[in-house]
């Protein structure tokens, strides 16, 4: 089975978005199975938790966590600020410096574990500690990278109909990938026996409209 990142995965990819929607027929173009031809189609890659390689950056993330661990640390251990808190302030002050939650999770909690011996229990899994501020949080760095393209002709760093150019090429794949993601959620939500009612309250999206493109998502992933 191909890798998601070799040229046929993006091939057929890239045929997709042109608009060959089936799988079938995607794979008797690139003379695959359809199966593979599914999973080429639904592979998102999946971003890398670790540092960038730039180390001024790595340091400049380090040096900025640990001056808000030392903060803490003067606090009592219930006026603390959780590992998610801390991340929002990071990117908040550094513009969003290329480290995910999970990497600052995991510094955190090695950076506190050296001051008590121990992770403290709240931050013994990062999974665990995902707060339910974070949606709010993702759709915020959603519109803080829209904001930077569209200043991209403000900056006069290319002509303003380029800098419209990248950013609706931007916009239109991050839109596939969001929505890629609402069908997954919903098909698990309706196999977990969520109502389509409860998941069109969750994402504004008239039930009628949700349980169409969902039904039409499956058949797609399917046929």
């Amino acid at each position: 089975m191909p890798e998601p990142e070799t040229e046929l995965f993006e091939a057929i990819r890239r045929d997709h978005r042109a608009g060959e929607r089936l799988p079938s027929s995607l794979a008797t173009r690139h003379g695959v199975t359809t199966a593979t031809a599914k999973e080429a189609i639904s592979t998102v890659r999946p971003l890398s938790y670790s540092l960038a390689a730039d180390e001024e950056t790595l340091n400049q993330a380090r040096q900025f966590l640990d001056a808000l661990l030392e903060e803490d640390q003067a606090k009592t251990p219930d006026r603390r600020r959780q590992a998610f808190e801390l991340y929002e302030e990071l990117n908040f002050h550094t513009d969003g410096l290329p480290v995910s939650y999970r990497w600052v999770w995991e510094y955190i909690a090695g950076r506190r574990a050296q001051h008590t011996g121990a992770a403290e229990p709240q931050e013994r899994t990062w999974t665990s500690s995902v707060p339910a501020a974070m949606p709010e949080f993702v759709s915020e760095l959603i519109v803080g990278a829209v904001r930077h393209l569209a200043e991209l002709k403000i900056d006069g760093t290319m002509p303003a109909a380029d800098g419209v150019d990248l950013g609706m090429v931007s916009l239109g794949a991050a839109r596939d990938r969001i929505n890629q993601a609402l069908w997954e959620f919903a098909l698990v939500g309706r196999r977990s026996g969520l109502p389509y009612a409860q998941m069109s309250a969750f994402t504004g999206i008239p039930e009628d409209d949700l349980v169409r493109q969902v039904e039409d998502y499956d058949r797609l992933m399917t046929s």
